[in-house]
């Protein structure tokens, strides 16, 4: 029962049911009073009209004594149907009347008669004046029974729209348990988009779930994405680690032991590299909010270059003003020295690394051996590295690039050195 009251209280449809069925029933009340109230106006109207039309008639046929003359004299009651009275003006007495006491001289339109009212039309000449009423209460009683008739009948009619209202609004709420349905019953991995058809009023709603469910997608995807560069970047630097300590912990020779364990060392700075490396670019995946403030380029360049150990000369730093750009200097900074280590391991010893700095663009480019066509077209692929590359590292960097020049609006061009090298 709880439950049912529930579902009553807060269903769409028996609510609205409800609330144009009150509205209903307070339309209907107003219209039976309005139509009381004109039911009462039309009888009087009609019956003064028949009144007149009596009055009329009878005052033609006054002529002679025995023109008018009733069956029976009845008593005045409010009862009774229409009654008639003549009288002598000259000697201002009662000729002949239908009741008793007779209808009143000179008594026009609605006239008090005792505790009742009368509707009251007379003729009269210069010698003779003729009265005709018709009690008030059979105009009201008349009235009364019309509208009480067809208030009967729109109550029929209002017992019949109940249903019909009730099925009609089952109808047109049938999309809203249809969306509701297909939500509900979805899966919790099921992610596509809602394709029922909505009313206009719930398209919004539509639109924004749909929305909703593209934004988690992305987001569980790029947690599997995380998870699988991590368990795939990792895998080899922790073997390595197992490796070399147990070589460490078997061997008997001082130079063995010291060599696995700066090998081990080597493997962990890897992987701390890696894992940094990996959270900064989920970061940057997930929407991290940048700072929009100027970035002094030419001193991010100076500082890339000298924690890179490279000359910071003016033939290795060349700076012919400066990008106009907002953002944040910290995540440039990475950039520039993500393409510095990637020039000075890849490159080669004895390559030089420069960088260009204009007000249109930022360039940095070395004098390595440079890089083929099908290198350039898999150098977005996550942790992709030329075969025959001895340099470790994640392959993360060029993405990590990526997504800071999307962040920052901005477009990335390779290009080939001449005589040889590799330019960004």
């Amino acid at each position: 029962m709880k439950k049912s009251l529930h579902q009553f209280k807060h269903s769409l449809t028996w609510r609205m049911t409800a609330i144009l069925l009150c509205s209903t029933c307070v339309v209907w009340l107003l219209f039976s009073a309005v139509l009381v109230w004109q039911a009462e106006r039309m009888t009087q109207g009609i019956l003064a009209q028949q009144l007149t039309q009596y009055t009329d008639m009878l005052w033609q046929y006054v002529g002679d004594d025995d023109d008018v003359q009733p069956s029976q004299t009845r008593r005045l009651r409010h009862d009774n149907g229409l009654e008639f009275a003549l009288y002598d003006v000259k000697k201002n007495q009662l000729i002949n009347a239908s009741s008793t006491p007779a209808l009143p001289r000179q008594a026009t339109g609605l006239v008090q008669i005792g505790h009742e009212h009368w509707m009251m039309q007379s003729r009269s000449n210069d010698e003779i004046e003729l009265v005709v009423g018709a009690p008030n209460s059979s105009t009201t009683e008349l009235s009364h029974e019309m509208a009480e008739n067809i208030g009967l009948l729109a109550l029929a009619g209002l017992l019949l729209l109940i249903p019909v209202l009730y099925f009609a609004l089952r109808r047109g709420l049938r999309p809203i348990d249809a969306f509701t349905t297909e939500v509900a019953s979805r899966a919790v991995d099921n992610l596509a988009p809602i394709q029922t058809f909505v009313p206009t009023e719930l398209q919004p709603l539509k639109n924004r779930l749909n929305g909703l469910f593209g934004q988690v997608e992305q987001t569980i995807a790029r947690e599997q994405r995380f998870t699988a560069d991590a368990a795939h970047e990792l895998r080899t630097p922790l073997a390595a680690i197992r490796l070399q300590l147990e070589l460490a912990h078997t061997s008997q020779r001082p130079e063995i032991r010291d060599k696995a364990f700066n090998n081990a060392t080597h493997a962990v700075d890897r992987a701390t590299h890696v894992v940094s490396q990996l959270l900064l670019l989920a970061r940057l995946e997930h929407g991290a909010n940048i700072e929009h403030q100027p970035i002094d380029f030419a001193q991010i360049a100076h500082d890339a270059l000298t924690e890179a150990g490279k000359p910071v000369d003016a033939a290795h730093l060349m700076i012919d003003g400066a990008p106009q750009l907002l953002g944040q200097p910290m995540l440039w900074a990475l950039v520039l020295r993500n393409l510095i280590d990637n020039a000075h391991h890849y490159a080669g010893d004895a390559a030089q690394v420069f960088i260009q700095i204009s007000t249109r663009q930022i360039t940095v480019y070395d004098t390595g051996k440079g890089m083929d066509a099908a290198q350039k077209a898999r150098l977005g692929e996550r942790f992709y590295r030329p075969a025959g590359q001895a340099a470790s590292g994640a392959g993360l960097g060029w993405s990590i690039i990526q997504r800071i020049a999307q962040l920052h609006h901005t477009r990335i061009e390779m290009f080939d050195v001449q005589p040889h090298g590799f330019g960004v």
